[in-house]
This record gives structure tokens, sequence and C-alpha cells, in this order.
């Protein structure tokens, strides 16, 4: 369901692999920069953060720089080994609610079919590694059909392996589709992801996907939206692996991605959002660490606020600051 894949198979041709180097971190992220932060958090968009190269020294880096930040890592927890997560654990430390959240999605044969390519065995072991090296670990899960009757049993289990707490996620990647098929990477039907049945974790959206491609429709959805920027409450920045500075990972997805070729309507209104972006970055611009950026005290995108308001907005910052198109914004992966 990641739009890195084709349908959980092969990885789309905008996909490049890179991660940021020790060095490049210190070029580009003055200690003075990091010094005033009071939150650094790593999730990738399309990978993980723990497969790049000089995660453990990046992470030490920003903790000498800042011994009072907090420090948190999103990962599925799947690489590396016990070592190398008793090793990390020190380095995040506990201030500040520093912790490290994995993804487990169900037990073993249910969690690899979301987290693909990963052993549910492999995880728990190195999550455990981290709690007993001191590190503290907290869950996220997200429901699906397949899943849902284990969540009471999955988090007596992982309460029980020292996670300090477990967060089940009601996911908005369905929309209003019924299921979703995966295949493998010759493009091959291997199996259906389904949304949760449990009221509680099913998201059911205001409007209609298929209402959505309507042009006028859509307008006027958009044009009725109330924005209010998770960016400019937390103050926060997303920087790339490329080093390309945006105000959230959405908006970093949107930069990146390239349009997709299936043909539901999920794709469709995915196509219109990503142009969407596209056009606003084109106005807006897209700085980069590499000229130094965040060694200047600059005003970034001074023009952003013009698409929170009036007819024109930023379609991503309405599916995600909004309750335009689900009654929260909370719990939305």
């Amino acid at each position: 369901m990641c739009a890195r894949n084709f349908n959980g198979g092969a990885p789309r041709p905008f996909i490049r692999n890179g991660d940021i180097s020790i060095a490049q971190f210190k070029e580009w992220f003055p200690k003075e920069f990091l010094a005033q932060l009071t939150n650094f958090y790593s999730c990738g968009n399309y990978g993980d953060p723990a497969f790049a190269q000089d995660c453990l020294e990046i992470f030490q880096y920003v903790r000498d720089a800042n011994p009072t930040c907090r420090l948190a890592l999103h990962t599925n927890g799947g690489m590396r080994n016990e070592e190398w997560w008793s090793k990390l654990a020190p380095v995040i430390g506990s201030v500040s609610n520093s912790n490290v959240v994995f993804g487990i999605d169900g037990f073993e044969g249910k969690h690899e079919q979301y987290r693909r390519n990963t052993k549910f065995s492999k995880v728990i072991d190195n999550m455990e590694a981290f709690i007993k090296a001191g590190g503290v670990a907290r869950v996220d899960s997200l429901v699906f059909k397949h899943n849902e009757d284990d969540i009471e049993t999955l988090e007596y289990f992982l309460l029980g392996k020292g996670v300090q707490k477990v967060n089940f996620v009601s996911t908005a990647r369905f929309y209003d589709l019924d299921k979703f098929a995966v295949q493998d990477l010759d493009g091959n039907y291997e199996y259906d992801l389904e949304p949760a049945t449990r009221s509680e974790y099913k998201k059911v959206p205001n409007k209609a996907l298929d209402s959505l491609l309507d042009d006028d429709v859509r307008y006027e959805v958009i044009s009725k939206a109330s924005i209010k920027p998770k960016c400019m409450e937390d103050q926060g920045i997303y920087v790339d692996p490329y080093g390309n500075i945006l105000s959230c990972c959405l908006i970093g997805s949107d930069y990146l991605e390239e349009p997709l070729k299936e043909t539901l309507p999920i794709h469709t209104l995915r196509n219109l959002t990503v142009q969407n972006t596209k056009d606003m970055l084109k106005d807006i611009g897209v700085p980069n660490c590499k000229d130094g950026i965040l060694s200047k005290d600059i005003i970034l995108w001074e023009h952003m606020g013009n698409y929170w308001h009036g007819d024109n907005k930023c379609m991503t910052c309405v599916k995600a600051c909004s309750k335009t198109i689900f009654n929260t914004t909370k719990n939305i992966s």
C-alpha cells in the first residue's frame, strides 16, 4: 500500500537508494542548529532510518550536541543485530521522552503480511536487546482485518517484553476500498489486505472516493477546509536523504513521487494530490541543506501560508491537517 512499491511488490522507478552519511550530516546540521532543537525524530518515508549506514553515529552526534533533546526513531526493527540495538539504547536514552518506536503488526505470519520482508522473531529479538540495554521502546501497530482479533493478546505479549506502550493505529490508506491486492516482485497476485472491521479501528471518510474525483466536488471540499498546520504548531521541518528541506514528511513524499499508472480511483486521487503539491513547491521553493540553509537565520517558505487559505489550498494539508476527509487528524498512518 506504500507508494514505494507496485502493490507491495517491485519498487517504483522514482525510488533512489541513498542515505545521509555522518560526514554529510555534520556539514548539513551544525551543532549550533542541533543545540536549539527540542525534538529530533527519524522516520523513513520509503525506507527505514535504521538501515542508514551511519545511523548510530548520527544519533550520537545529535546527542553530543544536545543532551536534553528528545531523540526518537521509527523502525520496523527487522535489520541489524542485537549488538547494534544494544549500542543504540544508551545513545537514544530516555531524556525528554526519547524512545524507539517499533512497527509490529501482529504475531508471526500476520505481521509479515504488511511488513514485507521482515521476520517477527527477528524484530522481537532486536527490540528486547534494545530494552535490556536501557532503551525505551514503544510499538505502533497497524490494524487490519487479518490481525484485529489479536489486538489484546498482542498488547499483553509486548508489554510483557518491556514495551512502554502499544499504540494500535487505524490506517487511512484503504480510503473506501474494501481490499487491496498485494503482488510479488514480478507483478503476480499473492493475497489481499483488507481494512479492519472493528468500528474503533475502521476509518470511514467523510467523502466517497469517487466523489472527490469530480472537479466541482473537490473544489468545494478544498475551499471549505479549515487547515491547522501541524508544521507551524510544532515549528518543525522535514529533511529527506538528499538534503531537501520540506515542511513535513507528507509534502516530502509528494515532492519525490511520480504519477501512478494504476487506474483505481485511489491512485487517480493520489496523482492529483501529488501534482497539486508539486505546483505549490514550484511557487514557494525547495531549499537544500547543501546550501548551508540551517546555518542561516532565514524564514523558509514565506508564501506557504497562501496555500492554507482560500480556494487554492494544498490538498495534502487538507487531508492531513484538517477534519475535512476524516473526522480526526490523529492515528492516520
